[in-house]
């Protein structure tokens, strides 16, 4: 799903009657690698998202609200002092790569007008947002690279900003189709065709290739060197085909979904036919597919990040429970081999007649099993000593049994209970769940500061879907949401759904006094499959019953709960989001 050279023409193409034109009005820095242009033009508020994250780098026309912190960061700064007031004059492409250019006439301290150039480089890890004078000196980068860093190429400022291609590559828009079998034929003859055409062409991805290989009937898989004449024809042609949709700009913008699982696979500004067999989304706007797409994943991944200490402080609470049980085990068997003790009390003082001062053992007969035991005596005790500290340690384990079975359940509750946190945190993209959580170890006593928050932040909400017969199904996002829709909202006659033994989502379907149809019942415990910590399983147990089965154990934690009459299915999950 990468952003290939193709996808960036469409961008741009769309952009250039969006943007340009418009007045800089306000410039944020919600994130430390994304920027946000407020603009004005044509009576019309706009916000553009210039995006150098890691995982999700983006250029798109943002639909979405962003929180700015308090105090801009130094590159937010630098970048209102130059470009605030400015107008957009021009946005490009460079070649056919992965960097979008946006030219930037803006009034300087003397209130003469300059010419700015902001590089938006969309390379995954490499991503970057440049910002350069008229003559392409890098006056500020967000990601500053220095010799220690790369050898090939600085960007810092002072420097002269060159583009990253180091390997030169031909833009297929300028190629003859008709010397691809010449041009292949330079190649390693051993190298895959999909992969050729990444290798040789400027722009593109491994789904567009595919592409080419699938319109021209070849199988992707197949080696360069065993082309035919016939084959290389029909590459020309499928090739050709592609590059002139995107001269004509001629663009299908389409997201491709597993209809299986409902998750998204792929999208492009083309119909890709070879995931044609797939569930097809067309879009209006490659815009629209940017801003679904990257939306919950640029969300979860931000927030992914900021709960990452979250995360680390409740997987060490989990592994020190699962080392305790461990070892409230152990003591719980030797617990369990108590009786001994007792005989051997019995037995020293049935034998006290042959014990003398100072002895260390006494052999005696084992009524139990009718042959001789030896005892081992503490020479320091009297007899009568000895006998009293075997019952002693006898009834010493007797009361650790029930102490040992006490804290064994207890702790087993809180390794589910932690399961089920480090789930929720490790599958939440919402501010919101994880400040709920943060708050819920806190007064259940596994943290030692709140969260501190200035005004009480909104509550989260759990997730509702409509099944496709109409009823409503609850999703619980954390464990105070599971126990709010299982205990609050669900009434007697619902239907409560979980995976079976291991950490997930309450799911509720709503069944309003009606009989709930199988269908539901089978889209509900897809639901909760995908909403398990087994969610990559190709099969998941999923338990069912009525809520009025379904208890809240006196004392227990959030989103512990104990059922009675349940049903059981076998079920692949499934994503209800798109």
């Amino acid at each position: 799903m990468a952003l290939d050279g193709f996808v960036i023409r469409s961008i741009v193409n769309e952009f250039k009657t969006e943007i340009v034109g418009c007045k800089i009005d306000k410039i944020y820095q919600p994130e430390s690698e994304e920027m946000i242009f407020n603009l004005r033009g044509n009576g019309q508020n706009k916000q553009l998202l210039l995006s150098a994250n890691s995982s999700y780098p983006r250029v798109l026309m943002a639909k979405d609200k962003f929180k700015n912190p308090e105090s801009a960061p130094a590159f937010c700064m630098f970048m209102r002092k130059h470009l605030t007031g400015g107008i957009i004059k021009k946005i490009t492409q460079i070649n056919l790569d992965r960097i979008i250019m946006l030219e930037i006439e803006a009034k300087n301290e003397l209130r003469t007008v300059d010419t700015k150039r902001i590089f938006i480089e969309i390379m995954g890890k490499h991503s970057n947002i440049i910002i350069t004078n008229a003559d392409g000196i890098v006056l500020e980068c967000i990601k500053r690279i220095g010799h220690n860093i790369s050898s090939k190429r600085q960007v810092y400022p002072g420097v002269k900003y060159t583009t990253p291609n180091f390997d030169k590559k031909i833009n297929p828009l300028k190629f003859n189709s008709k010397e691809m079998s010449v041009l292949f034929q330079k190649l390693n003859q051993g190298i895959k065709i999909d992969k050729a055409f990444v290798t040789l062409f400027d722009g593109m991805s491994p789904l567009l290739s595919r592409e080419i290989c699938f319109l021209g009937g070849i199988n992707d898989s197949s080696y360069v060197g065993e082309l035919t004449h016939k084959q290389y024809d029909n590459l020309s042609i499928a090739f050709e085909k592609i590059m002139e949709k995107s001269k004509d700009h001629h663009y299908d913008p389409t997201i491709y979904i597993n209809a299986a699982t409902n998750e998204v696979k792929d999208f492009h500004c083309f119909r890709i036919e070879h995931l044609s067999m797939m569930e097809i989304v067309s879009f209006q706007s490659i815009n629209e597919i940017l801003n679904m797409f990257y939306r919950e994943k640029s969300n979860y991944q931000s927030n992914l990040n900021k709960s990452s200490e979250l995360r680390k402080t409740v997987s060490m609470l989990l592994e020190k429970n699962r080392k305790k049980l461990g070892i409230l085990k152990i003591e719980l068997e030797k617990s369990e081999n108590r009786e001994k003790y007792k005989t051997e009390g019995a037995l020293i003082l049935a034998n006290l007649y042959k014990i003398k001062p100072g002895d260390t053992s006494v052999e005696a007969d084992d009524y139990s099993t009718g042959g001789k035991v030896l005892i081992k005596l503490d020479k320091r005790l009297t007899p009568a000593q000895n006998a009293q500290k075997a019952f002693k340690k006898y009834n010493k384990l007797k009361i650790a049994e029930v102490n040992l079975k006490t804290q064994i359940d207890l702790t087993n509750e809180n390794i589910v209970y932690l399961d089920n946190v480090l789930f929720a945190l490790e599958n939440t993209g919402e501010k919101e769940v994880i400040t709920e959580i943060k708050e819920e170890l806190y007064k259940n006593g596994y943290i030692k500061k709140s969260p501190k928050s200035k005004a009480k932040s909104a509550s989260s909400k759990p997730l509702l879907v409509i099944s496709k017969d109409g009823y409503e199904i609850i999703i619980g996002k954390n464990n105070l949401q599971n126990d709010y829709i299982t205990f609050k909202i669900a009434t007697k006659d619902d239907l409560w759904f979980h995976a079976k033994d291991t950490a997930g989502s309450h799911v509720i379907v709503r069944s309003l006094g009606r009989t709930v149809p199988d269908s539901t019942i089978v889209e509900a415990a897809s639901y909760a499959a995908y909403f398990s910590k087994s969610r990559n399983s190709d099969k998941v147990e999923v338990i069912y019953t009525l809520k009025s089965h379904v208890k809240k154990p006196s004392g227990s934690k959030p989103g512990l709960v104990t059922f009675t009459e349940n049903y059981s299915l076998m079920i692949a999950p499934k994503n209800p989001i798109v």
